[in-house]
């Protein structure tokens, strides 16, 4: 059953309940990240690392806020500390507040680095090398470390200084010029999914350059474009182009390989369902729902290309009958028939009415006082999902860090605020 107040409305699992269910031995539990990641993308990275053990310590500063430290906030709850997308980017993470611009405060990251295995970013190419920290700086100080980038558009060639931010990354790589329909202009996605193309992508690549540190004590120096990571999300597009030549229109919501597929109107406000027909066994099941043997017998429907032909009367059709049925109902109906179909859901949808999700999510009471609902990671480890923490607050660690690693000590630190080294 799902989790539900006394209201009735769903509440997701504490994180006090999913720690006391979970306390597995992680498998990163021995390495340290020194994150200087921001906005999205980046630390969606280092968050995996996180959640699977690693200790991330990024480093911010108020002089420089991460823009997504700003998105989001609970109502009259406004603070850099109070951002619920950073919450849901930075879970497990600490953070140290330091003025990178400041001579002092790189001379610190210096010394704080022959203590981490990793270090990240995703700035703009040389933006690291001007503060000292590019890779062969970086060997200097830890010659085994593992330094990995994840620049919009690479470190070489005429754009490597171009910025974007996810929208920009989805017309970069062909998304935006390859969605939408063929007589209207190209759309976006709706939602950043190169960012989280580029998440699973770079851990996992994070992961390998440190298991072929234990192998051979070498690091490694890892770039990944986010421009490319997007690439990954276009279908068959860009092997038709590589193989023929030929640029694929925007085809809307249908497939060249299988008929019908597309999104279709049900009962009710805004209710839809989707439906992919891939061969004719499941056309003929269809028509039989719908009550159309005559269309199931038509000989000139029985490969794709016939019903390809016809495609405008098929979705005339499909859609006529979807029309009165309601989408949970419809999509019950063609599964049991073996057509693969899926209810289009909206987010409130999918929150209060998907059991699925109901181990997915964990709510935590932030140091504000706010309480906020995060994701995890979408996968278990030993069946379970991961004890995920809160994101820090900007600064939060930044003494303990210091005392910890550098065994500096109250006036010293103390000095480095009322420098601005500290900020």
């Amino acid at each position: 059953m799902w989790p539900r107040s006394s209201s009735g409305a769903w509440q997701p699992p504490s994180l006090a309940r999913r720690r006391a269910r979970l306390t597995p031995d992680l498998p990163l539990r021995r390495y340290r990240v020194l994150d200087f990641c921001w906005q999205a993308a980046g630390p969606l990275v280092t968050e995996i690392l996180a959640n699977l053990g690693a200790e991330v310590i990024r480093v911010e500063s108020t002089t420089r806020i991460d823009q997504v430290r700003l998105y989001h906030h609970p109502l009259e709850r406004f603070s850099i500390d109070t951002g619920a997308f950073f919450q849901d980017c930075n879970t497990g993470k600490k953070s140290i507040s330091l003025d990178m611009s400041k001579a002092k405060a790189r001379e610190l990251v210096y010394r704080l680095v022959p203590h981490f295995d990793v270090v990240t970013d995703n700035f703009s190419p040389g933006q690291m090398e001007k503060w000292g920290l590019g890779y062969e700086q970086l060997r200097q100080l830890r010659p085994d470390i593992i330094v990995a980038s994840f620049p919009v558009m690479g470190s070489v060639g005429p754009h490597r200084h171009w910025r974007a931010v996810g929208n920009g990354v989805v017309a970069l790589c062909g998304l935006a010029g390859h969605t939408g329909f063929a007589d209207r202009p190209p759309v976006g996605l709706g939602t950043v999914h190169t960012d989280f193309t580029l998440a699973p992508l770079a851990a996992a690549s994070i992961m390998a350059a440190l298991l072929q540190r234990e192998q051979t004590g070498q690091g490694q120096r890892i770039e990944i474009a986010q421009y490319e990571a997007g690439i990954h999300l276009l279908d068959t597009e860009l092997l038709e182009y590589l193989t023929d030549g030929q640029e694929a229109p925007r085809r809307g919501n249908r497939s060249p390989y299988l008929v019908p597929h597309g999104v279709f109107p049900c009962a009710g406000d805004d209710r839809w369902v989707a439906i992919a027909v891939r061969n004719v066994l499941e056309w003929q099941a269809l028509c039989l729902l719908m009550g159309r043997p005559d269309l199931a017998a038509r000989p000139d429907l029985q490969d794709v290309e016939g019903r390809r032909d016809h495609e405008d009367e098929i979705e005339a059709i499909v859609a006529a009958w979807t029309a009165t049925q309601d989408a949970w109902q419809v999509t019950e109906l063609l599964q049991s028939a073996g057509i693969p179909a899926s209810p289009v859901e909206h987010i409130g949808d999918l929150v209060d009415g998907e059991p699925a999700i109901q181990d997915f999510l964990v709510s935590f009471v932030h140091p504000t006082g706010v309480e906020f609902i995060v994701q995890n990671q979408p996968f278990t480890w030993h069946g379970q999902r991961l004890p995920v923490s809160r994101a820090p607050l900007l600064g939060e660690h930044t003494e303990q860090v210091l005392r910890h690693f550098l065994g500096l000590g109250e006036e010293e630190i103390q000095a480095l605020v009322i420098e601005g080294v500290i900020a």
